[in-house]
This record gives C-alpha cells, sequence and structure tokens, in this order.
C-alpha cells in the first residue's frame, strides 16, 4: 500500500461514480419514505400489530442504509485509489460507537439497545456517505430541493388533518367509541381513556410524524432548505432569468411551508423559527469579524449558554416548574426525574433505548404519564449513553457546524473560479428518474405494509391508494418538478460572493433552531427528523469543499488490503443480519400471526407462535410477555382457574423478566400469577405463594414507587398475610400518592369538574377504609 497522499482534483473511476448516483437515488427515496411513513422517535416493543410493523419497516431501512455505507466504502476501496473527503464528524462518530457498546452492555434490555444504537447511527453514516457523493452544487440543491417538497407535503397533509381527518376520527369515535378503545388497549373511563379524549378533541396536526413537534421541526428544515433555493437562483437572475411564474410557483412553495409550520401550532418549533431567524443576522455579523473576535464571540454565547442554563434549573428548584404554560411543568418533571437517573447511573447510563424501562423508577408520583423521552436530547443522550455518549453525540454534530460557521467565504479570484468550475459537473441522471424511483418505492413500501398487516383484498387496496396515497404523491412530484428549475447552475451567471453567503448561514441556522426545540422536545429524535437533520449536515459540510476546495484524504490499498476490508465487511454485514434484523422481523411476524389467532379464537396456535417468537428473538422480553399474559387472561376466565395455566404464565413471566429485568409491568404480572396460584392452594403452600407474591410486588413497586396501583396490591397482600404494618404503610402511600395525582390533574385541566381517579373510585375508598380499619385496630 502507497503512503497516504492529499489531493483536491481526484477523478472517482466510472464504476464508482455510478455507485454513488445509485446511493444518492436511493438516499433520496430513504428520505422520502423516512417523512412519508409515521416511525416512533425510538424502535421500541409494542403490542399493536400496526406499531410492531412499523418499528420493522424502520430497521429495514436503517439496515438499508447501513448497507449502503457499507457498499459505498468496499466500492471505493476497490477502486483504482481510494479517496475520502474528512467530515468533521469522524471522531464524534467513533466515541460514540464506544460509548453505545459500553453502555450497552450494562443495560437491562439488549433488543432496545440494538435498535436504538442502529437508529441513530445510520443516518449519521449516511451523512459521512453524502459528503462523498454530493460533488456538484447541482447534487446538493436536489437533497435540498426534495426536503423542501417534503415540506410542500407534509403541509398538504396538516391541511388534510385539520379539514378532514380529524372530523373524521372524532365521528368514528363517537359512533363506536368502545371499538377505537379495544383498538388502543385503553379501559374506559381511565386516566388514559381522558387523555385519549382531551387529545382527540384538541386540533392536532402533525403531518406523517407522531407529533406536531416533530412536524414542526421538519417544516422549519424544510422552509430554509426552499429559501436557500430560492435565493440561490434569484440572485443571480440578472444573468438569465426564470419565468415569472416560475419564481411565483417557488415563493408559493415557501409560504405554504411557512403557513404550514404556524398551523401545527407547536411552540418549540415557532421559538426555533424566532431563533434561527436572530441567527442568521448574528452569523451575518459574524462573518465580518477577525478570527480573533470570533473566537472571543464563541467562548461569550458558550457562557451565556451557561448562565441561561443555570437560571433556568434554579428557577426550577425554587417553583418546581419551568417558565411557561403546564407543559413546563411536566417537563421539568421530566427533567427531574431525568437526573436522578443520571445520578444513579453516571458512568454508563442506562442503556440505549432503556430510557422508559427506568423512567418508572424515578417518575414524580403526582406526574399524569410515564414517557419513552426525557424531552431534552442532551438528556436523553446522556442518561442512555453516558457522558461518553454525549461527548461523541454533540461532537458528531457542534464539530461540522462551526467549522461551517468559521468558514472564511471564498475570495473568488480569476484562479479561484477556475478551480471552481469544474467541480460543477452536469448531473447525468434526469430529475424525473429520480422522482418515477421515490414513487416506486412509495408504492412499493406501502403494498409491503398492506401485505403484512394482511390487508389481501386488491379492491380495498387500490381504494386506499387512490383515495388516501394518490393526491400526497402528486403534491409532492408536482412541488418537485418546479424546485428542480432551481437545480442547473446559470451558465451565464459568474460566480459571485453573495450566492455562498446565503446558503451556509441558512442551513446553519435552521439546524440550531432544531436543535434549540430539541432542548424541550424529542422531534429531533423521530427518524424523518433526524435523518433530515443529518441529509442537511452533509450538505453543508459539502458545500465547504466546493465554495473552498480542500485537498481530501487517498491512497491506492494493496490487493490484500481490498480483500481482507472486503470479507470483513461481509462478516460484518451478516452478523448484524442476523443480529439485528432477522430476530426482529421473524418475532414480528409470528406475533402478528398469534393476534390474528386469537381474534379467531385459537389459542394453542397463538401460543405456539409466541413460544417460537421468543426463541427466534431471544433477546426480546415481548414475545414471552405477550404469552403469559394470554395464558393469565386464559386461566381468569377458566371456571377453576386452571393451575397448568398459570405455571405457564409464570415460566414465560420469568423468562421475560431474564431478558428485561428493568420493567416493572412484568413484576406486576407476576406478582398477580401468585396471588392466583394462592387462590387455588390451601395451607402453607397458599402462606408460600402469598409470600412469593408479596416479595414480587415488592419488586414491582421499587421499579415504580410512584404507583399507587401497585402499593394498593402490596397492602392487600401483606394484609393477607397478617403483616398488619406494612399494610397501614402501603395504604397511606396508596392514598397520599392518589391526592398528590390529583392536584397536579387539577393544575392541568383547570376548566375539567370531575376529578378522573388514576386508581379508581371504589379502590381509593377500599384503601382509606381499611387503612383506617388496620390502624384502629392496631392502636387498641
Amino acid at each position: 500500500m502507497k503512503n497516504p497522499r492529499n489531493n483536491q482534483n481526484i477523478t472517482k473511476s466510472k464504476s464508482l461514480k455510478a455507485v454513488e448516483y445509485v446511493l444518492l437515488v436511493f438516499y433520496l427515496c430513504a428520505i422520502v419514505l423516512r417523512t412519508i411513513f409515521t416511525e416512533g422517535p425510538t424502535v421500541q416493543a409494542s403490542t399493536f400489530s400496526m406499531n410492531m410493523s412499523d418499528s420493522l419497516y424502520s430497521m429495514y431501512i436503517s439496515f438499508g442504509l447501513f448497507l449502503s455505507f457499507v457498499l459505498w466504502f468496499v466500492w471505493n476501496l476497490c477502486s483504482r485509489r481510494f479517496s475520502y473527503r474528512f467530515t468533521g464528524i469522524e471522531i464524534g462518530l467513533f466515541i460514540f460507537f464506544i460509548a453505545s457498546i459500553i453502555s450497552g452492555l450494562f443495560a437491562a434490555d439488549k433488543r432496545l439497545v440494538i435498535n436504538n444504537v442502529f437508529l441513530i447511527l445510520t443516518p449519521v453514516l449516511c451523512a459521512v456517505v453524502l459528503v462523498q457523493i454530493l460533488d456538484s452544487p447541482v447534487k446538493i440543491k436536489l437533497v435540498l430541493a426534495v426536503i423542501a417538497a417534503l415540506g410542500v407535503l407534509s403541509a398538504y397533509q396538516c391541511a388534510e388533518q385539520l379539514l378532514v381527518e380529524n372530523k373524521m376520527t372524532i365521528e368514528q369515535y363517537e359512533q363506536n367509541p368502545q371499538s377505537m378503545l379495544d383498538a388502543f388497549g385503553i379501559e374506559p373511563d381511565t386516566l388514559q381513556h381522558f387523555l385519549f379524549e382531551h387529545r382527540l378533541y384538541t386540533p392536532n396536526v402533525k403531518a406523517y410524524f407522531t407529533t406536531r413537534n416533530s412536524a414542526g421541526s421538519f417544516l422549519l428544515m424544510s422552509l430554509f432548505a426552499a429559501i436557500a433555493l430560492f435565493l440561490g437562483r434569484i440572485k443571480n437572475k440578472k444573468s438569465g432569468s426564470l419565468n415569472p411564474k416560475i419564481i411565483f410557483a417557488h415563493r408559493a412553495i415557501i409560504a405554504v411551508i411557512f403557513f404550514a409550520l404556524f398551523l401545527t401550532k407547536s411552540k418549540g418549533a415557532l421559538i426555533g423559527l424566532i431563533f434561527a431567524l436572530l441567527t442568521l443576522s448574528v452569523l451575518f455579523l459574524f462573518r465580518k469579524l477577525p478570527d480573533v473576535y470570533k473566537k472571543i464571540s464563541l467562548v461569550l454565547c458558550l457562557l451565556l449558554c451557561f448562565v441561561l442554563g443555570g437560571i433556568l434549573i434554579r428557577y426550577g428548584l425554587t417553583h418546581e416548574r419551568l417558565p411557561g404554560g403546564n407543559s413546563m411543568l411536566v417537563r421539568w418533571q421530566y427533567w427531574q426525574a431525568s437526573a436522578k437517573m443520571y445520578a444513579d447511573y453516571p458512568l454508563t447510563g442506562v442503556g440505549p433505548g432503556n430510557f422508559s424501562n427506568y423512567y418508572s423508577h424515578y417518575k414524580p408520583a403526582a406526574a399524569l404519564e410515564s414517557v419513552t423521552d426525557p424531552h431534552n436530547f442532551p438528556l436523553s443522550i446522556l442518561t442512555q449513553y453516558g457522558p461518553l455518549g454525549l461527548i461523541g453525540f454533540l461532537a458528531m454534530i457542534f464539530v461540522p457546524l462551526l467549522k461551517a460557521a468559521f468558514a472564511k467565504q471564498p475570495e473568488l479570484s480569476d484562479d479561484t473560479r477556475k478551480k471552481w468550475r469544474p467541480l460543477e459537473q452536469p448531473f447525468r441522471i434526469k430529475p424525473i428518474f429520480i422522482i418515477l424511483c421515490i414513487w416506486l418505492a412509495f408504492l412499493l413500501a406501502r403494498l409491503n405494509l398492506f401485505a403484512a398487516l394482511g390487508i389481501g383484498d386488491n379492491a380495498v387496496v387500490i381504494y386506499i391508494l387512490i383515495r388516501y396515497y394518490a393526491p400526497p404523491v402528486a403534491v409532492f412530484i408536482v412541488s418537485l418538478l418546479f424546485l428542480k428549475k432551481l437545480l442547473q447552475p446559470n451558465e451565464q451567471a459568474n460566480p459571485d460572493k453573495k450566492n455562498y453567503e446565503f446558503f451556509p448561514d441558512l442551513i446553519l441556522a435552521a439546524l440550531l433552531g432544531v436543535l434549540l426545540h430539541g432542548m424541550t422536545d424529542y422531534a429531533i429524535f423521530e427518524p424523518g427528523v433526524f435523518t433530515a437533520f443529518w441529509f442537511l449536515i452533509a450538505c453543508l459540510i459539502a458545500n465547504n469543499y466546493l465554495t473552498k476546495p480542500k485537498r481530501q484524504f487517498c491512497f491506492v490499498p494493496k490487493s490484500s488490503v481490498k480483500l481482507i476490508s472486503s470479507i470483513a465487511a461481509l462478516i460484518i454485514c451478516i452478523a448484524l443480519f442476523k443480529i439485528a434484523l432477522i430476530p426482529v422481523a421473524a418475532t414480528t411476524g409470528k406475533i402478528i400471526i398469534s393476534e390474528e389467532a386469537i381474534s379467531l379464537g385459537r389459542l394453542d396456535t397463538a401460543h405456539n407462535m409466541l413460544d417460537s417468537a421468543s426463541e427466534d428473538d431471544k433477546l426480546s422480553s415481548l414475545a414471552p410477555s405477550m404469552n403469559a399474559r394470554l395464558y393469565l387472561q386464559q386461566s381468569q376466565l377458566s371456571p377453576d382457574n386452571n393451575r397448568e395455566l398459570l405455571e405457564q404464565a409464570r415460566d414465560c413471566l420469568i423468562v421475560s423478566i431474564e431478558r428485561n429485568y428493568a420493567s416493572f409491568k412484568d413484576f406486576e404480572r407476576l406478582s398477580q400469577v401468585y396471588q392466583n396460584l394462592s387462590e387455588i392452594s390451601s395451607g402453607q403452600e397458599k402462606n408460600d405463594w402469598l409470600q412469593k407474591a408479596l416479595d414480587t410486588a415488592m419488586e414491582a413497586k421499587n421499579r415504580y414507587p410512584g404507583s399507587e396501583r401497585l402499593h394498593f396490591n402490596l397492602a392487600q397482600i401483606a394484609e393477607k398475610l397478617g403483616k398488619t404494618d406494612m399494610a397501614i404503610e402501603h395504604y397511606q402511600n396508596t392514598i397520599d400518592i392518589e391526592n398528590q395525582y390529583r392536584e397536579q390533574f387539577r393544575i392541568m385541566f383547570p376548566k375539567e369538574e370531575r376529578i378522573i381517579s388514576r386508581l379508581g373510585k371504589e379502590k381509593y375508598q377500599l384503601a382509606a377504609e381499611r387503612l383506617a380499619a388496620l390502624s384502629n385496630d392496631s392502636s387498641i
């Protein structure tokens, strides 16, 4: 292998260029699919068929993105010479990867570790590849055009939800409330039921994302991408103007995205927009400062951030909430719980994707809801990946952003123009071909989802495609056709310094706005938002290479290096295929089959499928937990509370707990199984089962000390065992927690006349009665 050398004018082989064109089209398809199909912020285990299909869909895309990185790396390595543009992401990526391994080793649920790490790292790897692929302004503009067109599509979906879908959903619910509640696994007249109705009747537009905050973050990035495209061409209009109709259409696109951003009513996204606009003005002044003053200004900005952060924390500690509405009250509770979580796991965190398993350990008793993320991206990374992971994550983001902020604008002398113009190579793939590929990916993905969900009626599939999916595709294609007018370079216009100033500043401002929003929400981790975020970072880095050509790393590898690297890449892909994708796919398919079998009353088939799913994925607790619940339900319907069914449930729960020991849910179910076994036993055996029920209920309570339900169950078991003092303690805790919850309920919903009991009126009254009776007995 020859010594590495640097060269800024490296000619890629034709085969590598072809591969990069294919990968660019694939990445554009991926960002479209991630935006128009809802994926959860984290790939969590779920018991609903639709959610499980979405999780599998998310894993398919993530695995495809990872394979694309491996393909590019191996193909580049096997070319005449290996060439690479350093991005500034590499050091942070390496640190974050090491932190992922360390924290994952100590995590409770290893399946969630793999899913979460895969979901976060693959867009970052794609950004690294995109920096290599985006070697002309036309390609960069194409990525921006797709993101802007997706912003228009999201705006269309927001309008559809506001004017049609929300009303239809309300009508369907009012016609048959129980059917919709059953679909979401919600029991009537519970807090979950109340919150479901509260969200249902609250106007909520969120496009294809899980929340309006996520939609707002994506629209913010789309807005600035559209503005960057528009201003870039308009500044050259004197040297070859665009058709006035095209200019009007582009202005209309910007207006539509801007209007949709306000339509979401996402306060965080709107604050992010204001912050991005302020950042633009600051960057305008920042560019004119000498380097010394730039560094001083950066230090002052960091100090200001620390001061403001300290003021917010002090305010929270003093007032038990953050300044603002009730949403800031609950966010302070999330952050308090997260701080306690980190204090217990200061080095490794609780493990990637495991935040939801541990949040109940620290959740305030008064808090209404449990969450899967602290709604603050530094806290989210810190609590799950530890301090090393946070350092790596911040380095991945801010090293390239700082380079972009400190980058000097090119001095456009004649020599600079000669160096820059050869880089603006014609883009050889027709935009219409890219549009066709995206449309086919859209259609095939949707048809595969229909097949996974068992929608086999061709007439139904065709109707759904025409009614619900053809209009959005048409909106996206028309938007992209208008935007493609901005892609080709203006041959009559000379490079102008002003043409480069706006682009990095606009993209940088948009990214900082999204990051600010991420300080109070989890929107940044939604796959569509997170992927777009990293694609824009790639555009920013690639633009630096074009406007100020830099030397890139290259060397000619030996044949032995090519062979060893190719074999290693193949082994890694096969290993990840077997560890990350195959178990999830096999388990998801069998769980869906088991649910269909349950609906048909074929319970033996359902148990067999769940047993098989449990064997297919020995890292996941989902299948054995579902199997245990099914056995428990069967035993409760059995006239004699069948012992064999209860023992089967016990065995499944023990397996589930071994795979995820942090969650309280299976401990609670196991305690119920032991109680049921005690009811069909007698003598010492009965007491033994009750003691096991008590011990297991205590384990559940330790994992969720703020649950009045668990304290109530503990008190009842303790009372049966004659442990009066323990029963009194937990009955008192039950009442105290319920009262704290009711106080916060009044704060959160001041206009609601009734108080929705989280425990249930009957159990609350029973706890008060038993507390009074046992206290009187013990005082005699």
